[in-house]
């Protein structure tokens, strides 16, 4: 069985740990190593297959800077006659690359698709829930920024929120690491990988 894993936690400060409750919190908080209470027992993971697993460590970040939000969504509905429209831009700072973006804008109940005049991206009309499905496959330097302008009949501004949005990352807020796996007694460390994901739970525009 593993007995220790070596952390490296990135050093942000706005960023709160905490332990599974049979790991050893005085060593993680002073070494930055994993290990349990008890070293005869087995770590608590997950079994063969299971994509959840037990966290060993958590973390949990509240912040009211702005500049933090992995990416601003601004929209701006105006009513022109008997046509709506709705202007909808993305900002996404250089901290991530963002794939798969999906930003769902809820419509009034239409009889037809909206009129998309313009979009960076695709877009998808999905009549049954009555939403406009924005994606973009891939936020990076090249786009950090975006827009898309549709025309639908008038409705009042608040029909078009609360705006979701998912995507997913290959780098975290705590950019958290496991740099080494200390084995029990004098083995050699065995060789590991690793993956990062961000992934988004509930993400909207209100």
């Amino acid at each position: 069985h593993v007995s220790r894993l070596q952390i490296e936690t990135g050093g942000n400060p706005g960023i709160l740990f905490k332990t599974h409750p049979n790991i050893n919190k005085e060593l993680f908080a002073n070494e930055n190593i994993l290990g349990l209470k008890d070293p005869k027992r087995p770590f608590p993971t997950g079994q063969a297959g299971d994509a959840g697993g037990v966290g060993l460590l958590k973390w949990r970040m509240q912040s009211v800077d702005e500049s933090m939000v992995p990416l601003t969504i601004n929209c701006w509905p105006s009513v022109s006659g008997n046509e709506t429209y709705v202007s909808i831009e993305y900002e996404a700072p250089s901290m991530f690359d963002l794939r798969n973006v999906v930003i769902s804008v809820p419509l009034p109940p239409l009889r037809e698709a909206p009129n998309v005049r313009q979009i960076d991206g695709e877009w998808r009309y999905n009549s049954r829930n009555s939403i406009l499905e924005w994606s973009i496959l891939l936020i990076d330097n090249s786009n950090r920024s975006g827009s898309m302008e549709f025309v639908v009949p008038p409705a009042d501004s608040s029909a078009f929120f609360p705006i979701s949005v998912q995507f997913s990352a290959t780098s975290t807020f705590s950019d958290l690491k496991v740099v080494n796996i200390l084995p029990l007694g004098s083995g050699s460390p065995p060789k590991f990988s690793q993956r990062t994901q961000l992934i988004t739970e509930n993400y909207q525009v209100v």
